[in-house]
Protein backbone atom coordinates (compact mmCIF):
# COMPACT_ATOMS: atom_id res chain seq x y z
CA UNK A 1 0.00 0.00 0.00
CA UNK A 2 2.71 2.31 0.46
CA UNK A 3 4.60 1.79 -2.83
CA UNK A 4 1.10 2.58 -4.42
CA UNK A 5 0.65 5.42 -1.96
CA UNK A 6 3.77 6.89 -2.89
CA UNK A 7 3.23 6.43 -7.00
CA UNK A 8 -0.09 7.54 -7.10
CA UNK A 9 0.48 10.84 -4.69
CA UNK A 10 -2.88 10.07 -2.83
CA UNK A 11 -3.67 12.20 0.12
CA UNK A 12 -3.38 10.26 3.53
CA UNK A 13 -6.82 11.51 4.37
CA UNK A 14 -9.48 9.40 1.73
CA UNK A 15 -11.94 9.62 3.67
CA UNK A 16 -15.70 9.44 2.78
CA UNK A 17 -16.40 13.24 3.70
CA UNK A 18 -13.03 14.05 2.05
CA UNK A 19 -14.01 12.42 -1.41
CA UNK A 20 -18.00 13.70 -1.22
CA UNK A 21 -15.93 17.33 -0.57
CA UNK A 22 -13.65 16.88 -3.64
CA UNK A 23 -16.67 16.12 -6.04
CA UNK A 24 -19.07 18.95 -4.55
CA UNK A 25 -15.93 21.78 -4.85
CA UNK A 26 -15.42 20.10 -8.60
CA UNK A 27 -18.87 20.57 -9.52
CA UNK A 28 -18.93 23.88 -8.37
CA UNK A 29 -15.91 25.37 -10.32
CA UNK A 30 -14.82 26.15 -13.54
CA UNK A 31 -12.26 22.87 -14.40
CA UNK A 32 -8.77 23.20 -14.58
CA UNK A 33 -7.02 23.24 -17.60
CA UNK A 34 -3.88 20.77 -17.59
CA UNK A 35 -0.29 21.09 -19.16
CA UNK A 36 2.50 18.86 -18.64
CA UNK A 37 2.70 15.64 -16.85
CA UNK A 38 0.98 15.60 -13.27
CA UNK A 39 1.09 12.66 -10.89
CA UNK A 40 -3.03 12.03 -9.98
CA UNK A 41 -2.01 13.48 -6.61
CA UNK A 42 -0.56 16.30 -7.98
CA UNK A 43 -2.93 17.40 -10.10
CA UNK A 44 -5.84 16.78 -7.70
CA UNK A 45 -3.70 19.17 -4.97
CA UNK A 46 -3.41 22.12 -7.61
CA UNK A 47 -7.01 21.92 -8.74
CA UNK A 48 -8.29 22.01 -4.90
CA UNK A 49 -5.42 24.79 -4.15
CA UNK A 50 -7.39 27.10 -7.02
CA UNK A 51 -10.03 26.18 -5.58
CA UNK A 52 -9.59 27.50 -2.22
CA UNK A 53 -7.58 30.32 -3.17
CA UNK A 54 -10.85 31.64 -5.52
CA UNK A 55 -13.17 30.96 -2.29
CA UNK A 56 -11.17 32.72 -0.34
CA UNK A 57 -10.98 29.68 1.94
CA UNK A 58 -7.81 30.21 4.24
CA UNK A 59 -8.00 26.96 6.67
CA UNK A 60 -8.80 24.90 3.75
CA UNK A 61 -5.33 25.98 1.42
CA UNK A 62 -3.22 26.40 5.21
CA UNK A 63 -4.57 22.39 5.47
CA UNK A 64 -2.71 21.82 1.86
CA UNK A 65 0.97 23.54 3.24
CA UNK A 66 3.94 21.25 3.17
CA UNK A 67 5.79 20.59 6.63
CA UNK A 68 8.86 23.24 5.52
CA UNK A 69 7.15 26.40 6.49
CA UNK A 70 6.41 28.07 10.27
CA UNK A 71 2.75 28.03 11.12
CA UNK A 72 3.32 32.06 10.45
CA UNK A 73 5.00 31.89 6.88
CA UNK A 74 2.05 29.43 6.21
CA UNK A 75 -0.58 32.04 7.59
CA UNK A 76 0.76 34.92 5.63
CA UNK A 77 1.52 33.19 2.60
CA UNK A 78 -2.58 32.10 2.17
CA UNK A 79 -3.78 35.66 3.10
CA UNK A 80 -1.19 37.11 0.09
CA UNK A 81 -2.19 34.01 -2.12
CA UNK A 82 -5.46 34.85 -1.76
CA UNK A 83 -5.75 38.26 -1.66
CA UNK A 84 -3.55 38.50 -4.67
CA UNK A 85 -4.80 35.62 -7.38
CA UNK A 86 -8.43 35.44 -5.62
CA UNK A 87 -10.26 37.04 -8.75
CA UNK A 88 -7.98 35.11 -10.91
CA UNK A 89 -8.88 31.78 -9.38
CA UNK A 90 -12.21 32.12 -9.53
CA UNK A 91 -12.55 32.44 -13.47
CA UNK A 92 -10.24 30.06 -15.96
CA UNK A 93 -6.96 29.25 -15.00
CA UNK A 94 -4.11 26.79 -16.50
CA UNK A 95 -1.83 24.75 -14.68
CA UNK A 96 1.69 23.74 -16.67
CA UNK A 97 2.93 21.36 -14.70
CA UNK A 98 7.51 21.15 -15.28
CA UNK A 99 8.51 17.75 -13.85
CA UNK A 100 8.15 14.35 -13.89
CA UNK A 101 5.50 14.25 -10.67
CA UNK A 102 7.80 11.50 -8.78
CA UNK A 103 8.56 13.09 -5.66
CA UNK A 104 7.79 17.23 -6.46
CA UNK A 105 6.57 19.42 -9.20
CA UNK A 106 7.29 22.91 -9.75
CA UNK A 107 3.48 24.34 -11.26
CA UNK A 108 2.77 27.43 -13.31
CA UNK A 109 -0.33 28.77 -12.89
CA UNK A 110 -2.09 31.54 -15.73
CA UNK A 111 -4.90 33.24 -14.35
CA UNK A 112 -6.66 33.79 -17.57
CA UNK A 113 -9.08 36.50 -16.22
CA UNK A 114 -7.16 38.71 -14.80
CA UNK A 115 -3.67 37.63 -17.09
CA UNK A 116 -1.92 36.98 -13.43
CA UNK A 117 0.62 34.25 -13.69
CA UNK A 118 1.94 32.25 -10.49
CA UNK A 119 4.46 29.95 -9.90
CA UNK A 120 4.43 27.32 -7.21
CA UNK A 121 6.37 24.18 -5.85
CA UNK A 122 4.38 21.16 -4.63
CA UNK A 123 6.02 17.97 -3.39
CA UNK A 124 5.70 14.79 -1.68
CA UNK A 125 5.83 15.28 2.25
CA UNK A 126 6.10 13.49 5.18
CA UNK A 127 8.02 10.09 5.85
CA UNK A 128 8.26 8.54 2.52
CA UNK A 129 5.74 10.60 1.25
CA UNK A 130 3.05 9.50 3.32
CA UNK A 131 1.19 12.99 3.96
CA UNK A 132 0.47 13.15 0.24
CA UNK A 133 1.08 15.81 -2.33
CA UNK A 134 1.47 19.55 -0.51
CA UNK A 135 1.98 23.04 -1.39
CA UNK A 136 5.24 24.29 -0.44
CA UNK A 137 4.61 27.93 1.52
CA UNK A 138 7.26 30.22 2.19
CA UNK A 139 6.17 33.45 0.84
CA UNK A 140 4.97 35.59 4.08
CA UNK A 141 6.24 38.87 2.01
CA UNK A 142 3.45 40.21 -0.59
CA UNK A 143 6.05 41.06 -2.72
CA UNK A 144 7.62 37.44 -2.74
CA UNK A 145 3.66 35.69 -3.91
CA UNK A 146 3.60 37.85 -7.20
CA UNK A 147 7.31 37.97 -8.24
CA UNK A 148 7.74 35.02 -10.41
CA UNK A 149 11.17 33.53 -10.90
CA UNK A 150 13.05 34.43 -14.74
CA UNK A 151 12.45 31.05 -15.86
CA UNK A 152 8.62 31.13 -15.90
CA UNK A 153 7.08 31.89 -19.17
CA UNK A 154 4.68 34.73 -19.31
CA UNK A 155 1.79 32.71 -21.00
CA UNK A 156 1.03 28.93 -21.00
CA UNK A 157 2.49 26.43 -23.58
CA UNK A 158 -0.35 25.78 -26.55
CA UNK A 159 0.68 21.89 -26.94
CA UNK A 160 -0.08 19.68 -24.68
CA UNK A 161 -3.31 21.22 -23.36
CA UNK A 162 -5.86 19.37 -21.50
CA UNK A 163 -9.43 20.40 -20.36
CA UNK A 164 -10.75 18.15 -17.61
CA UNK A 165 -14.54 18.03 -16.90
Amino acid sequence: MLAAGYFFGQHSDSSPDREIGYAEDYARHEPLRIQGYPSTGSLRLVQEAVWKIGDGNRKGLEALASSDATESDRTKTVSNWIDSFRKGAQGRVTADFYGSAVDRQAVVLYFHDTEQVKSINIRLDGNGGMDGWRLKMLEPDPEQATTNPDWVPKAPRERDQVRLN
